[in-house]
Parts: structure tokens; C-alpha cells; sequence
């Protein structure tokens, strides 16, 4: 009985040691998220007149960012494609593809709400495999 308790202690130990997401992500809209994100947005879309990167981040707190796209992200006829983060020990890494299979544009832009688990040095944004630059970051 005790080894199986110790064989059960160690499985969950190993378990909960792999578990180490440090970094999450999920899509969210616009019309969720708090005055001081929808003010940052709409603060953007009003002011910005050169065309960029269209990559934004809002920075709500130490551990919560939000990740905005607009259409300046996109090239010619393609759509938002898939989102990626990596981290290590001091950095974190946004990668970001364009869908070029996309037939219309169904989206006029992706917000993310991405949080961290930790605190970073670094952080790197790329598109398309080659690194990029945040348009404008905020707080």
C-alpha cells in the first residue's frame, strides 16, 4: 500500500511539473473586454493615418496584455491566420501568420487577451516567420 501511495505521489509530481504554461491566450471581442482596453482601441482607429504594421498591445497589468490586429497587419488579400507564444526563461515571443488561403476577409481585426504567468525581459513579436515591431503599446 505505501508504495503505491509513493508511485501515486510521484506521478503527480511529475505531472504537475510539465504543466508549465506560462503563457495563455485566448480571442476575445471587443465588446467584452474593460472602457480602458475599448478607449485604447477606438483611440487607435481614430488617430493612426500612416499605414504600419497594425500589431498593438495594451499593457492592462503586470500579467494581462491584450494583443490588437487591424487591417494595416494584412497584405493584399489575405486574412488573419494563427497566433503562437513561446517563452523561456526572460523572454516571451509572439508569432503571427497571415492566411493566405483566406477566400473574403471575414474579420475587420483580432483582439487577444493574453496572460502571463510570469514576469519577462523580453518580449519579441514576429509575422510571417521574421521579426517585426509592435505599431504602438500602451497602458
Amino acid at each position: 500500500m505505501r508504495r503505491i501511495s509513493v508511485v501515486i505521489l510521484l506521478v503527480i509530481s511529475i505531472l504537475s511539473g510539465c504543466n508549465k504554461d506560462e503563457v495563455t491566450f485566448s480571442e476575445v471581442s471587443i465588446d467584452k473586454v474593460k472602457k480602458d482596453v475599448k478607449d485604447f482601441i477606438l483611440h487607435l482607429e481614430l488617430s493612426e493615418s500612416d499605414k504600419g504594421t497594425g500589431i498593438y498591445m495594451f499593457n492592462e497589468s503586470g500579467k494581462v496584455r491584450y494583443l490588437y490586429l487591424n487591417q494595416d497587419f494584412l497584405e493584399s488579400k489575405n486574412g488573419f491566420g494563427n497566433l503562437n507564444i513561446q517563452s523561456d526563461h526572460n523572454s516571451w515571443n509572439i508569432y503571427l501568420e497571415e492566411d493566405s488561403d483566406a477566400a473574403e476577409l471575414e474579420e475587420d481585426y483580432k483582439l487577444y487577451k493574453i496572460k502571463l504567468k510570469a514576469e519577462y525581459e523580453y518580449m519579441k513579436v514576429f509575422k510571417n516567420g521574421e521579426e517585426t515591431y509592435f505599431q504602438t503599446i500602451g497602458a
